[in-house]
């Protein structure tokens, strides 16, 4: 005797949804891990950030992308799962066994609660720490930008071709470059070329400006095919050089622990925002179940347009409701309850106009 009976109907739903989930999950993160990969490997490219940080880098952002992929996939996974059922009228012989809404529900329960489970753990927990240790490796990367600015044997063509940068040789300190290079394109049209017999660079402040520091070296101003060029010789010469930033700096906020959030708007919110994702998962669950309903003749995917909507519906008042509470243009005390109440509303008069018989 089994200690767990799992009715065949249950095992038979699930792996219909089952099977969608994991293809909408599969789908979804390799777009969103995809887009931010090919970003990084630009910048590794460039010289930006080393090569070996990249997958690292990458990685820090997984738990941010499931916590918002994971409800998305599952909506997917419900609504056309369950849509492929009723369109193959094979709901219809389930509901004619007796099956009812709150079965189909508990049947269904222990996979959206799982799911839920792991979106809280990330938003709450996972998400906060990948986005401290992000902060930090990005002021690592930061400060070592200096270091591959000007790599040596290497012409570097900027801001689209408006300077142009050289170095032959990097000396033993690591911070010094020798036989430097610069060509650059002045606001008033005339050209600026440098040449120098070394220079030493500065940190890279936040937005990548760094100062190059020229010594023993020669400069010259002039429009190109003119032979009125002003030159001049130098000890010492200070030149700003600007290179893209190796990310955009992450919020402080987004990098806290729930624990540390303050009674201030923006953390009220954040706090609001972290503790919503759980329940937007699970709302948007049971909205999936009560708007999957395909009649035989209509195909399974009829449903799936007007899905969609209700699910980026749902979304972007959560957004709004987000940003109200950041703008203290609502009470921090209703939280995102209001959006909640009002899709659960939704989901409970789509759950009991479903035709199933449901359980008194």
């Amino acid at each position: 005797m089994r200690l767990f009976y799992t009715p065949v109907g249950a095992r038979y739903i699930n792996r219909q949804v089952l099977a969608i989930f994991l293809v909408a999950l599969s789908v979804l993160l390799s777009v969103a891990l995809g887009d931010r990969l090919i970003e990084f490997l630009q910048k590794a490219a460039a010289g930006n950030i080393p090569a070996d940080r990249v997958f690292y880098i990458v990685l820090l952002r997984m738990p941010e992308l499931i916590q918002v992929v994971l409800p998305f996939a599952l909506y997917i996974g419900l609504l056309m799962g369950l849509g492929r059922l009723y369109s193959s009228q094979e709901m219809s012989v389930l509901r004619s066994a007796g099956l009812h809404t709150n079965t189909l529900l508990m049947w269904l329960m222990p996979i959206i609660l799982l799911v839920s489970l792991v979106v809280g753990i990330a938003s709450i927990s996972l998400t906060p720490k990948a986005k401290f240790a992000l902060e930090q490796e990005l002021m690592q990367l930061q400060k070592r930008i200096g270091l591959s600015l000007l790599q040596p044997g290497i012409f570097r063509i900027e801001n689209g071709g408006e300077q142009v940068t050289y170095s032959n040789a990097l000396a033993d300190d690591g911070q010094t470059i020798l036989d430097v290079f610069i060509q650059r394109q002045m606001a008033d049209g005339r050209q600026m070329t440098v040449w120098a017999e070394q220079g030493r660079r500065s940190q890279a402040d936040p937005q990548g400006r760094q100062t190059l520091t020229l010594k023993n070296g020669r400069r010259y101003v002039g429009s190109p095919g003119s032979a009125g060029f002003a030159t001049m010789s130098f000890a010492e010469l200070q030149i700003s050089i600007e290179s893209a930033p190796v990310l955009e700096q992450v919020r402080d906020i987004e990098a806290l622990a729930t624990s540390d959030l303050l009674a201030v708007p923006a953390h009220q919110a954040e706090w609001h925002w972290r503790f919503g994702l759980p329940i937007f998962c699970l709302v948007l669950a049971l909205l999936a179940v009560a708007k999957s309903t395909v009649q035989p003749r209509q195909g399974q995917y009829a449903r799936v347009g007007s899905g969609m909507l209700w699910m980026l519906g749902y979304y972007l008042l959560l957004l709004l409701n987000r940003w109200l509470i950041e703008t203290a243009a609502l009470p921090h005390q209703l939280g995102l309850w209001p959006v909640h109440l009002i899709l659960a509303a939704c989901a409970a008069k789509g759950l009991r106009d479903l035709g199933l018989p449901a359980a008194r």
